[in-house]
């Protein structure tokens, strides 16, 4: 008891000094706030949904208690949205789900309660949806602005091979998608790091590792199909296709992840040649060949996963 209350009381601590570091320094904050659901994760699955539950709430409240008012609601509700699904992951894995599938409902359940709040948004603001796609474009840009501050913040977007005129332009064409595979990438990460920890703490028994992250065969299709359809001379079919693609191209990127992290561990690459290796992965233009790469598995088969199930 008085153990599980020390880890309970550790993982308050972790997710209040990542959210008061976090406000000293955008680039900090883009870091932390990615990692907020691991806490609660961690305590669902090891003490249980209640004390997820009670650890998010505490930590909602101590943050509200700052600046008590609708304003700090409305501009930390980002962070009440990760705290709530770590509570999701952890609380539909200890119902029997398998991680893919927690992702996935955990992903659809956040992006309608967002959908809804936008909606909301449109409605008591007198927007139009045009008119409030534009400034959640803005709000981005400027979000980015910070992350990248400086005179050479062009220079900097630039070796990223996006411009910033680029950047605004797909930002607004592409924000479902961005806000989709954002969730995704997010909840597929904490829970990628939190298996790694609970096999480090020995908290239960171990989890498939990242290596195993397979998509369906089937998923394919709507590649295809999407791809097909951006042939299409008609705007709106174009743009869903578009969205569905950025979509889709997440999941082979985690599948392109899982391929190579079965290349490093095969190659015995040291672990801290391997952590600086999937941090690479993520950066303009590896992600890309990184699909490619989860795409390619489909036919190639690179771990032989499917060898091992037909023998």
């Amino acid at each position: 008891m008085v153990r599980s209350f020390v880890i309970w009381c550790f993982c308050l601590a972790v997710l209040l000094v990542s959210f008061v570091w976090g406000r000293q320094s955008p680039v900090v904050y883009l870091f932390t706030i990615s990692l907020t659901p691991l806490p609660v994760y961690l305590v669902g699955r090891r003490l249980g949904n209640l004390a997820a539950l009670l650890l998010a709430l505490t930590v909602s409240l101590l943050i509200f208690s700052l600046k008590p008012g609708l304003a700090i609601i409305g501009e930390y509700l980002g962070f009440g949205e990760l705290l709530l699904m770590g509570f999701l992951l952890s609380g539909l894995e200890s119902r029997g789900y398998t991680a893919d599938w927690a992702i996935i409902i955990t992903v659809v359940a956040l992006t309608t309660l967002s959908l809804l709040f936008l909606s909301g948004q449109v409605y008591l603001s007198g927007m139009t949806p045009r008119e409030m796609l534009s400034r959640k474009t803005l709000e981005i840009t400027e979000m980015l602005t910070g992350v990248f501050s400086g005179e050479d913040m062009s220079s900097r977007l630039q070796v990223l091979g996006v411009p910033l005129e680029k950047l605004k332009y797909l930002i607004q064409y592409l924000l479902p998608a961005l806000v989709i595979t954002n969730t995704g990438l997010v909840a597929w990460l904490n829970v990628i790091l939190a298996r790694q920890l609970l096999v480090v703490l020995d908290w239960g028994k171990p989890e498939p590792p990242i290596s195993h992250w397979s998509t369906p065969e089937w998923l394919i299709f709507p590649v295809l199909a999407a791809g097909f359809l951006l042939l299409v001379p008609v705007s709106l079919v174009r743009l869903v296709s578009m969205n569905v693609l950025v979509v889709l191209s997440l999941l082979y990127f985690c599948q392109g992840v899982a391929v190579i992290a079965t290349w490093l561990l095969r190659y015995r690459v040291p672990r801290p040649l391997r952590c600086i290796g999937y941090i690479i992965m993520f950066m303009h233009p590896l992600f890309i060949l990184v699909i490619i790469i989860g795409l390619a598995d489909i036919w190639l088969d690179f771990r032989r996963l499917h060898q091992a199930v037909d023998a």
